[in-house]
C-alpha cells in the first residue's frame, strides 16, 4: 500500500495574502489591547507559504476572540494555523530564546526591536535546530508509518530544516542535499510539479535521512529537555533513553478511508502511539536551558488564560 496524499498546495495569488493582512490589521487593531501586529518571514512561493502573524498584547491584558475562526476556507488556506500572541514585556526575550528576527512591522505601534539588542546566546543555536528536527522526524514519520502525507506542510517544514543545518553549520550529505530537493521542488511547483514517485521517493528517503542524521548528531552534541519523558499532543511522546530509536504500537487503517478528512486522521491518531526513545539532557543541570524553559512554560500558561486563540511565541516542540 503507498503513501497517500492530502494538503495539496492550491495557487493563490500574492495579493491574496496581503488582501488577508489588511483585513487582519483591521479586526485586530480594533480591540483596544492589540499593541502592535508583525509578520514572520515572507510569502517566496504563494499557494505553498503561509502567513505568520505576530500579535503583540499589552500587559496584564487578555483577548478571547477566535479570529481564525471566521475567516472563510480560503482565507484559511492562507492562515493554515492560528496567530501567535505575546505580551510586550516578553516579546524581546522571545525572540532572543527562539531566534526569531527580520520582522515586518504592519500595523499598531512599531516596537523598539533593534537588532543589537536581540542577543541569542550561541549555546541556543544548537538546542533551537536539534528541537525543530526533533519536531520534523515526528511528524514526517508518523505520517510515513500511517503512509497519509500532508503535502503542503512537508513542503513548508521540510524548507525550514535547511535553516537548522545552517545552525550546525551543515552544508553538506544525504539530508543537506534532500533539503534542496525540497527547495527546488517547491519554487517549480505549479510549472512543473514532480511525479508522485518522485515526491514519495523524496520523502521516503528524507524519512530514514533525518533518524540517520539526528542519530549522529544527539550523540555529539547536547539536546536539553525539561523531563525524562514528554507527552506531545497526539498520543506521541519523547522519552529519554541512552539509545535513538522509534516505537510504534498501534492499528494502522488503511489510508482509501483518508476522504474521511479530519475524522480519518484523528481516529488513527486515537489508535496508533509514538514513542521517540531519545539521549538527551535535563534542562535542569543547564541554568540557560532550565531558564529559557520556564519562560516557554510561563508564556505559555499566559496564553492559555489570557489568549487562548492565539499561539505562544515559543519552542516548536509543544512541550508544555
Amino acid at each position: 500500500m503507498g503513501l497517500k496524499y492530502i494538503d495539496h498546495p492550491t495557487k493563490i495569488m500574492e495579493s491574496q495574502y496581503d488582501e488577508l493582512k489588511t483585513k487582519l490589521l483591521h479586526q485586530l487593531l480594533k480591540n483596544d489591547v492589540v499593541l502592535s501586529l508583525y509578520q514572520m518571514g515572507s510569502v517566496k512561493h504563494p499557494g505553498i507559504s503561509d502567513l505568520d502573524i505576530i500579535c503583540v498584547f499589552k500587559n496584564d491584558s487578555d483577548c478571547f476572540e477566535n479570529f481564525r475562526s471566521n475567516l472563510n476556507s480560503e482565507e484559511k488556506t492562507i492562515l493554515t494555523h492560528g496567530i501567535f500572541g505575546i505580551e510586550q514585556r516578553d516579546l524581546v526575550q522571545s525572540m532572543s530564546y527562539n531566534l526569531i528576527s527580520n520582522l515586518k512591522h504592519l500595523g499598531g505601534k512599531e516596537l523598539d526591536l533593534d537588532p543589537t539588542k536581540i542577543v541569542t546566546n550561541e549555546a541556543f543555536k544548537t538546542q533551537i535546530a536539534l528541537e525543530y528536527l526533533v519536531k520534523m522526524l515526528i511528524t514526517i514519520d508518523a505520517q510515513v508509518t500511517l503512509k497519509i502525507i500532508k503535502l503542503r506542510a512537508f513542503l513548508l517544514l521540510a524548507k525550514a530544516v535547511e535553516f537548522d543545518l545552517q545552525l550546525l553549520d551543515v552544508k553538506s550529505g544525504k539530508l543537506y542535499e534532500l533539503v534542496q530537493q525540497v527547495i527546488q521542488y517547491r519554487s517549480q511547483w505549479f510549472s512543473s510539479k514532480p511525479t508522485q514517485s518522485n515526491m514519495t521517493k523524496l520523502i521516503l528517503n528524507f524519512n530514514v535521512e533525518l533518524k540517520r542524521f539526528l542519530e549522529r548528531e544527539l550523540s555529539k552534541s547536547n539536546l536539553y529537555l525539561p523531563f525524562e519523558t514528554l507527552h506531545l499532543p497526539g498520543n506521541f511522546s519523547i522519552k529519554k533513553n541512552e539509545n535513538f530509536s522509534v516505537v510504534h504500537k498501534g492499528l494502522i487503517l488503511p489510508n482509501q478511508l483518508s476522504f474521511l478528512g479530519r475524522k480519518y486522521i484523528n481516529l488513527q491518531n486515537r489508535l496508533n502511539a509514538f514513542e521517540y526513545h531519545l539521549p538527551f539532557v535535563l534542562s535542569t543541570e543547564n541554568p540557560i536551558h532550565e531558564e529559557r524553559f520556564q519562560f516557554s512554560k510561563q508564556i505559555v500558561q499566559t496564553n492559555k488564560s489570557n489568549y487562548p486563540h492565539f499561539i505562544p511565541l515559543t519552542t516548536s516542540l509543544s512541550i508544555y
